[in-house]
């Protein structure tokens, strides 16, 4: 854990360098009291809670955070996680063409998060509408041009009401994908499509997350936003849209539609949602610019750090790469399994005192570096025994 005068906003465990914010996120001590003391509320008197106070609590809530996006309030809804609610939006504009007796089809890219393509798998599966994962190799074929074309090659191959859903930040690679393009010459060519962004890292990371053109857009809070976990968010582009989307298991209040449909999920721990403006107040302690800043010039230096001492180039244009995020090719020549990845994760974590995470992508092994307020440059130095590891 670094000395930098930021790390005492964290709880973070003295001793451990902590690497990997883009998985999980790290909750500030002061947000983290915030959810405490909405526990405490819910738990000295659950009825008065669940019954009056909750249900006014999340509307303020959910306001902060439609405020924060500068959209409506009645365009965005609390989900738990950007892949529940990737899912829950691409079930619902699924049922809109079912409902209307019209066969759908979805399509995404290679380039997905792992949990999301595995979720669109079951989405069709039930709704009896295809899928079309359209190939995108990292890091040679990252351009508007290819993954347009290929998408857009699917989509014709179907002929029929197509929902595209694309990563507007890849969560193995680090990609900052050039979304609001691919999606302009999408809709240029295929103007009825519906285009669902799967932004997971995108809130708090990016200034300005939400790309033109999309329809709907779910991003996580718990990441760089370091609101508690799970806590995540649904923007609808319009009205429109929003009429269409409804929660994978409703309950009360499911007839009043969107966002109110989304509020009520059962008796459950809502306190993450209700502490999330509190995490957006703390990074407005300092400004977008000295946040990106600090995060940039960290994570470039510890990249450098890691590439000269190992003796490997950059594989990836540096406009491609995410602002926060970097990835170090690993001078480990056979490709690592999932399980092997694990194995060199939990080597790190308990020999170098170091949590970090390990991918292999295209035949080549990297590790994903990830930088927030509380770390420094020296916090990386560890990762250079890594490879010993494998």
């Amino acid at each position: 854990m670094s000395n930098n005068p930021h790390a005492s906003h964290w709880n973070l465990a003295q001793g451990v360098n902590f690497l990997n914010h883009g998985s999980f996120g790290a909750v500030p001590r002061e947000v983290e009291a915030v959810q405490n003391e909405f526990q405490h509320r819910a738990n000295t008197n659950p009825n008065r809670w669940f019954r009056f106070e909750l249900p006014e609590l999340l509307i303020a809530a959910r306001q902060t955070a439609a405020e924060w996006f500068g959209v409506a309030e009645e365009q965005f809804a609390f989900v738990p996680n950007a892949s529940q609610g990737v899912i829950t939006a691409v079930q619902a504009l699924v049922d809109e063409l079912t409902n209307q007796s019209q066969p759908a089809h979805i399509v995404a890219t290679s380039l997905g998060y792992g949990g999301v393509q595995r979720g669109l798998q079951r989405v069709a599966q039930r709704s009896s509408a295809t899928l079309s994962a359209v190939v995108v190799r990292y890091p040679d074929e990252i351009t508007v041009e290819i993954i347009a074309s290929r998408i857009s090659e699917a989509i014709q191959v179907a002929e029929t009401p197509t929902i595209v859903v694309l990563d507007l930040i890849t969560s193995d690679t680090g990609v900052l994908l050039p979304v609001a393009e691919i999606i302009a010459k999408l809709k240029a060519k295929h103007p009825s499509i519906r285009v669902v962004i799967d932004g997971a890292h995108g809130t708090g990371m990016l200034e300005f997350p939400l790309p033109t053109g999309f329809d709907v857009w779910v991003g996580n809070f718990h990441k760089w936003m370091c609101s508690p976990r799970p806590s995540a968010g649904l923007v609808c582009a319009n009205r429109e849209i929003a009429q269409l989307m409804a929660p994978l298991a409703p309950s009360w209040d499911y007839e009043l539609g969107f966002p109110v449909s989304f509020d009520w999920q059962g008796t459950s721990d809502y306190s993450a949602y209700l502490a999330t403006p509190r995490a957006i107040e703390f990074q407005q302690q300092w400004t977008y610019a000295e946040r990106n800043s600090h995060n940039t010039q960290v994570v470039d230096a510890a990249a450098k750090l890691l590439r000269d001492f190992w003796e490997v180039d950059p594989h990836v244009e540096p406009t491609l790469e995410a602002p926060w995020m970097r990835m170090v090719q690993l001078p480990i020549p056979a490709p690592l399994s999932r399980p092997e990845c694990n194995e060199l994760i939990r080597k790190a974590s308990v020999e170098l005192n170091t949590e970090t995470t390990v991918m292999s992508v295209g035949g080549h092994n990297y590790v994903r570096l990830s930088a927030h307020m509380y770390n420094e440059l020296s916090d990386y130095e560890r990762l250079a025994d890594l490879p010993h590891l494998a």
